[in-house]
């Protein structure tokens, strides 16, 4: 007879990264702050499909920096940087022919400056 959870698969967080990836960047940090340059900012990025848990590993990770370390953390992800959806809807509506506009669109087409 199956068993059947009482959680759905797409709801469970598996976090099978934060073990191993946490202990070396801790150490890449430690190698950073010790180089002889510790006012430049040590930089981690991450990147993977979608679904491979990078948002599970990097709260992990800004958790880590901040309650062990207690290092100021900022955490970014392209996700910001993409259209409100009402103004994705009216772009892909304009673009019928062009397929990256017709669902979530490129990185960066967002009203965001960045400078």
């Amino acid at each position: 007879m199956a068993c059947t959870p009482d959680v759905p698969l797409q709801s469970r967080t598996v976090d099978d990264k934060s073990p191993v990836c946490i202990p070396f960047l801790l150490d890449r940090l430690r190698a950073h702050q010790g180089g002889g340059r510790p006012d430049r900012p040590f930089v981690v990025g991450l990147n993977g499909v979608q679904g491979v848990g990078k948002t599970t590993l990097v709260r992990a990770l800004a958790a880590a920096l901040q309650q062990r370390e207690t290092l100021s953390t900022l955490v970014v992800s392209i996700d910001d940087f993409y259209l409100p959806r009402a103004d994705q809807l009216r772009l892909a509506e304009e673009h019928p022919a062009n397929g990256l506009v017709q669902y979530r669109g490129q990185p960066g087409a967002s009203p965001h400056r960045l400078e």
